[in-house]
């Protein structure tokens, strides 16, 4: 682990200054140039420029994210100065909208550092478990204590939620891919293979570098010309209630060959809900699994699968069709895009649909990406 060095610090950490802070208002295009990278499947972060350029001439002042993630969108929406509802499946995500779309950074650096440095290896239900699947010994060790004493720790909801974020960041960039759904760490540590994907330097850096840089990718939000955020909790999108002006709703990826839908979001970022849920993780196990899977939420399964998607999908558009929808989608998934069309035409007063190729997080081939612009009657 890095040695870092610090200001002294006690057992809960120091007060942030509540000196006025002049801020510069940037115009959108620059402030999305300067949002966090991502790493996450099918993330919106590159398109933003494009999604901006689509929608700036439309007229709300509510947003609803309906499947958040990364919270891009959330956050593209933030910059427009608009008031964001941000929603996902996934509870680990509850954290990422909670620290990114926050007004200011509930954690200074300094703190962090401390945080960091007092880190101590632990057994617990990672390095019991996880041997040998994502991550070395040594490292599983490190999780174990940072996720122990952060369970420990006097802090707010948001402070918790800054800290797990950053090693939600760290996790993925030590995977291959990114991702959670094999227990492949071989790729990782076994000589003489020769690696077409990834960054051997990236993979072995250590956790605390990692949440390092992350923290420096945090969005400096100005709190005095943007508007608070509401992070709602962790749910099937269907629960959420209308009534925004604008609703934007990028469902998961269904393929036409369902064999390929069982690799699913839950599959690629198990482990991340399991650092979310730290406390109960190690019950909720099926250790019948050599990726250590516990089962999803029944929503995340009825989302992913193409019996029962359209018909949800369906569903969850015309419970907000009183709102303007912005529909994101890819060429070629299932249903056809042409369904897709033909169900918004039905439903809303005018559709349009703007197009552009994609390359997609994982793949090496471009995809069109689809946006429908919905406009209530």
């Amino acid at each position: 682990m890095v040695m870092v060095v610090a200001e002294p610090c006690h057992s809960e950490f120091t007060a942030r200054s509540t000196e006025p802070v002049l801020s510069i208002i940037q115009p959108v295009s620059d402030a999305i140039q300067s949002l966090p990278s991502t790493r996450f499947y099918g993330s919106k972060r590159k398109l933003l420029s494009w999604i901006y350029a689509k929608i700036s001439h439309l007229k709300f002042e509510t947003a609803l994210d309906l499947f958040g993630g990364t919270a891009s969108v959330s956050l593209l929406f933030k910059t427009m100065r608009k008031s964001v509802s941000y929603h996902d499946g996934l509870q680990f995500n509850e954290d990422v909208g909670r620290t990114v779309l926050a007004q200011e950074q509930s954690v200074s650096r300094s703190d962090l550092l401390y945080f960091l440095k007092t880190v101590t290896p632990r057994v617990g239900v990672i390095s019991k478990l996880f041997e040998g699947v994502f991550y070395t010994t040594a490292e599983n060790m490190w999780l174990d204590g940072f996720c122990i004493q952060l369970n420990e720790a006097k802090l707010s909801l948001a402070q918790k939620s800054l800290l797990r974020y950053l090693l939600y960041q760290a996790c993925l960039r030590k995977r291959p891919f990114n991702i959670f759904h094999r227990a492949n760490l071989g790729l990782r540590t076994n000589g003489g293979i020769k690696r077409s994907f990834g960054n051997l330097a990236t993979w072995e850096r250590s956790f605390d570098l990692h949440m390092l840089q992350a923290y420096e990718e945090l969005p400096c939000n100005a709190p005095e010309y943007q508007r608070p955020s509401t992070i709602l909790s962790s749910r099937n999108a269907e629960e959420v209630p209308a009534g925004y002006d604008l609703v934007y709703i990028d469902p998961p990826y269904i393929s036409l060959e369902e064999r390929r839908n069982w690799d699913d979001y839950w599959r690629r970022y198990h482990f991340l809900e399991g650092l979310a849920r730290y406390h109960e993780w190690e019950q909720l196990i099926d250790l019948s699994s050599n990726i250590r899977l516990f089962q999803a939420p029944e929503w995340i399964t009825v989302w992913s699968r193409r019996r029962t998607f359209t018909d949800r999908l369906f569903s969850l558009i015309e419970r907000h069709s009183s709102s303007i929808v912005l529909f994101s989608y890819v060429k070629h998934a299932y249903p056809h895009d042409s369904i897709i069309q033909s169900f918004l035409e039905s439903k809303f007063s005018d559709v349009s649909i703007h197009t552009r190729m994609h390359n997609h997080a994982l793949s090496r081939s471009q995809k069109r990406e689809l946006l429908f612009i919905g406009y209530p009657r």
